[in-house]
C-alpha cells in the first residue's frame, strides 16, 4: 500500500509502476526465501575429549589353528576332505586301516573278560573260605591264601579294563576327527601312504575366533594400557576389542613388541589373512566432532553449511577420522575449519536442495 501510494503521489505512469513493484516482489520473496532457510535442524559444535587414537597396520589370524598328526601308525585308507572344505567338530577327516588296531582291540576285551571270570570264581572262594573259616572248618593259612587270590583276581580285572581302555583308543586313532568346526588350510598326505605317530596329516583353522596382530614402534609402548579399549577399522566399520596382550619383550630385528587383539568376530565378515587398521589408544585429546550428515562432499573438497544471521553459509572444512558415538550417530573429526560455539546445519543435502528450489 505504501508503495502504490508513493507511486500515486508522484504521477508515475502504470509501466513504470510495474517495472518498480516486480523488482520489489523478487526481493520480497527472496528474502522470505532466506528466512525459510535460515530455520535448518542444527548443530552446535562442541569440544569433545576422545581418544587420541594412532593407527597401526594389523593381521588377522585364527585363535585356532593346528595341525593335526599321526597318533598310531597304518596305511591312508581314505582323505573324506581336501583344502578350503568346510568341516564341523568330529567330523571324520581320515581313516587308516585298522586290522591291526582292531584285533588289538578284541584280544584287550577276551581279556577282561577272562580276568572278570577268574576274578568272580575268586570272589566265591572267598566267601566261601571266610564261612568255613569262622567254623574253623579251614586253617588260617588257607583262609589267607583265599582272600589273596580274590584280591590279585580283581586287580587283574583293572588292568584288563585299562588295557581295553587303550586298545580302544588306538583303534579310535585310526579315525582323525576335526577338533574344531573349521576349513581344512593344508593336506599333507594321500590315500595309500603309510604314516607313523608324529606324521603330520592335515592343517586347518576355525573362524569363530579371530585376532588382529600388530607390531607397535618401541618409542609407543610407555604409553600403552592393555587395559584401554582398542578398535579395529575394517572399511568403515568399527569393532571394539575384547582383551589385549601386549608381549614383553622387542622384536630382534625390528625393535618393535607385537600386540594382540581379540575380538567379536562374528559378522564382522573378516578372514585370516587380511590386512585391517588397528587403532591404539595413546592418551586422549580434545576433538570437534560433527555428525556425518552436516557434511558436503564434493570429491576432494568437503565443506558445511554455517548457519549465520544473514542465512546458511557454504564453508571447507579439513576432516579427520570418522567414529560412531555412544548412541551409534556417526560422526566425523573437524581439524580445520569450524571454532566451538558455531551452529552447522544439522544436513547439508537438505539445505543444498532448499537453496536450488
Amino acid at each position: 500500500g505504501l508503495i502504490h501510494g508513493y507511486l500515486n503521489m508522484h504521477n508515475i505512469s502504470i509501466f513504470t509502476r510495474a517495472t518498480l513493484i516486480r523488482p520489489m516482489a523478487f526481493m520480497a520473496g527472496c528474502l522470505a526465501m532466506a528466512s525459510t532457510l535460515a530455520q535448518p535442524a542444527s548443530y552446535t559444535v562442541q569440544s569433545v575429549i576422545s581418544p587420541n587414537w594412532f593407527a597401526v597396520e594389523a593381521s588377522i589370524e585364527a585363535v585356532n589353528q593346528a595341525t593335526i598328526s599321526a597318533q598310531t601308525s597304518g596305511r591312508i585308507k581314505t582323505v573324506a576332505v581336501d583344502v578350503n572344505d568346510y568341516v564341523s567338530e568330529g567330523q571324520v577327516l581320515i581313516t587308516l586301516r585298522d586290522k591291526k588296531q582292531k584285533a588289538a582291540l578284541e584280544r584287550a576285551r577276551a581279556q577282561l573278560k577272562q580276568a572278570q571270570a577268574i576274578s568272580a570264581d575268586a570272589q566265591n572262594t572267598l566267601q566261601r573260605s571266610t564261612a568255613v573259616f569262622k567254623q574253623g572248618g579251614i586253617s588260617k593259612g588257607q583262609f589267607d591264601s583265599s582272600k589273596t587270590q580274590a584280591i590279585s583276581a580283581a586287580a587283574a580285572v583293572k588292568a584288563s579294563q585299562a588295557l581295553l581302555k587303550q586298545a580302544q583308543e588306538q583303534y579310535d586313532y585310526t579315525r582323525i576327527r576335526a577338533p574344531y568346526a573349521g576349513i581344512v588350510k593344508a593336506r599333507h598326505v594321500q590315500v595309500g601312504e603309510t604314516v607313523n605317530p608324529g606324521s603330520r596329516l592335515m592343517t586347518g583353522l576355525s573362524l569363530k575366533q579371530l585376532r588382529a596382530v600388530a607390531d607397535i614402534p618401541q618409542r609407543f609402548t610407555p604409553h600403552l594400557n592393555q587395559q584401554k579399549e582398542f578398535q579395529i577399522i575394517h572399511g568403515q566399520k568399527i569393532i571394539s576389542s575384547k582383551k589385549a596382550v601386549l608381549f614383553p619383550y622387542a622384536d630382534e630385528t625390528s625393535h618393535s613388541f607385537k600386540i594382540r587383539v581379540d575380538f567379536n568376530s562374528q559378522d564382522s565378515n573378516l578372514f585370516p589373512g587380511m590386512w585391517v587398521k588397528l587403532n591404539v589408544p595413546m592418551g586422549e585429546k580434545n576433538t570437534l566432532p560433527v555428525p556425518q550428515s552436516a557434511i558436503m562432499q564434493k570429491g576432494e573438497l568437503s565443506s558445511v553449511y554455517v548457519l549465520t544471521p544473514q542465512g546458511p553459509k557454504l564453508r571447507q572444512v579439513r576432516l579427520g577420522q570418522r567414529l560412531t558415538n555412544t548412541k551409534g550417530v556417526n560422526t566425523v573429526n573437524v581439524l580445520a575449519g569450524l571454532r566451538v560455539g558455531e551452529t552447522v546445519a544439522l544436513n547439508a543435502l537438505d539445505v543444498l536442495s532448499a537453496m536450488g528450489k
